[in-house]
C-alpha cells in the first residue's frame, strides 16, 4: 500500500478515536453533574414558548411578582430560594428558568438579548396575565429594562439586583468574542472546554470570590444546585455560555434607561467590586432610580442576606 494512503488512514485513525474517547469523557462528566438530581421537575409549571419550552414555579397569592435569575450558565431559579416561601406569602411569585438554564430547554441558537426581552413580556402576557413587578439580577435587569420600555403597562416597580455595567453591556461581538463562540460550538472539542470551565472547583471559586462576601456561610448544597444546572442538557449545555462569551446577549441600554417611566430600584452588595460607580452609571441616565446598598454582600445578597433584601422588597412593592 502506498505509504502515504498508510499514513493518511493512521491519522484518520488516531483522530476518530481522539474524538471517540473525547465524547465519552464529556458523556462521563455530565453523567457525574447530574447524578444527584437535585434540580427536580417536580411541582414546575412548564411554558411552550416559541424557542423552547420554559420551566417555571408559582406560588402564593397576591400581587404578581416574576423573579428572573442571573443570565449565567450556572444559574436558575435556586438563586431565588431563600426569597419565594417568604415573598409568597404576601404575592403570587412566579420564578423562572431562563432559555439555556436549569430545567428550560437549551436549543443551538444564539442567544441574544432581544430574544430574552421577547421571552419576558410573552411570558407576562400569555402566564400572568396581569402588572407585574419584576425583581431581575445582572445581566437578566438589561432584559427588563428593554421589555419594560416595548410595553410599560405590563409593569409595576421595577427592583434590580447588581446590574450590569453599562460599559459592559455596551461591548459588541468582536473577531474575538465570536471565534471564542465558535470554538465552543465544536462538537466533542468546545463540550471538553465548557466542562473545564464549568468543573465543580470552578463552581466553588465563583461562589468564594465573587457570589458570596463570606464564604464560611456558603452552604455546601449550593454548589451542587449550580453544577448541575451549568451541566443539565448535556452538549446542549454550552450553548448558552457560547452565546455569551460572543458578546450577543450584550445591548446597549442608555437610550431605554433616559425614556423609561417606571419605578425603577437597585438593590446592590456593597462588596462587589466598583458597585458604585456602576450604580452612579444607572442614576446618570435615570437621576430618578434609588438605590440601597447591602452591606457585607457580593454578587447574590439574596442568598446571602436574605431578610435584608426582604424587607426592601417589601418596602418597594407597597410603598
Amino acid at each position: 500500500m502506498n505509504k502515504k494512503i498508510t499514513t493518511a488512514l493512521s491519522l484518520i485513525g488516531i483522530t476518530v478515536t481522539s474524538f471517540i474517547s473525547l465524547s465519552i469523557i464529556n458523556k462521563a462528566i455530565e453523567k457525574l453533574a447530574t447524578s444527584k438530581e437535585l434540580l427536580d421537575s417536580k411541582n414546575k409549571e412548564i411554558y411552550h414558548w416559541r424557542f423552547g419550552d420554559i420551566s417555571y414555579s408559582v406560588t402564593g397569592e397576591g400581587k404578581p411578582v416574576l423573579l428572573v435569575h442571573n443570565l449565567k450558565e450556572d444559574s436558575s431559579s435556586v438563586e431565588w430560594s431563600e426569597i419565594i416561601p417568604k415573598l409568597s406569602r404576601t404575592n403570587t411569585v412566579y420564578a423562572m428558568d431562563l432559555l439555556g438554564c436549569g430545567r428550560s430547554d437549551r436549543p443551538d441558537i444564539t442567544y441574544t438579548s432581544y430574544m430574552y426581552t421577547q421571552l419576558i413580556n410573552d411570558f407576562i402576557r400569555n402566564i400572568i396575565k396581569k402588572k407585574t413587578s419584576v425583581i431581575a439580577t445582572g445581566k437578566s435587569a438589561s432584559f427588563v429594562l428593554d421589555a419594560c420600555s416595548v410595553n410599560e403597562e405590563a409593569y409595576a416597580e421595577l427592583i434590580l439586583i447588581n446590574p450590569e455595567s453599562i460599559r459592559s453591556l455596551h461591548k459588541t461581538p468582536s473577531k474575538r468574542t465570536k471565534t471564542a463562540a465558535f470554538l465552543l460550538k465544536i462538537p466533542s472539542i468546545g463540550t471538553l472546554i465548557y466542562h473545564m470551565i464549568t468543573a465543580r472547583n470552578m463552581i466553588e471559586e465563583n461562589f468564594e470570590e465573587r457570589y458570596y462576601y463570606d464564604r464560611e456561610q456558603i452552604p455546601e448544597a449550593l454548589y451542587d444546585y449550580y453544577y448541575e444546572s451549568s451541566h443539565l442538557g448535556g452538549k446542549d449545555s454550552r450553548n448558552l455560555y457560547a452565546s455569551l462569551a460572543g458578546r450577543y446577549t450584550n445591548a446597549n441600554i442608555i437610550h431605554t434607561l433616559k425614556n423609561i417611566n417606571k419605578n425603577i430600584h437597585i438593590l446592590a452588595g456593597r462588596e462587589v467590586p466598583d458597585i458604585q460607580n456602576i450604580v452612579k452609571e444607572y442614576q446618570y441616565y435615570n437621576p430618578a432610580i434609588e438605590a440601597e446598598y447591602i452591606a457585607y454582600t457580593k454578587e447574590l445578597p439574596q442568598l446571602e442576606s436574605p431578610e435584608e433584601v426582604l424587607n426592601y422588597i417589601n418596602l418597594y412593592l407597597y410603598s
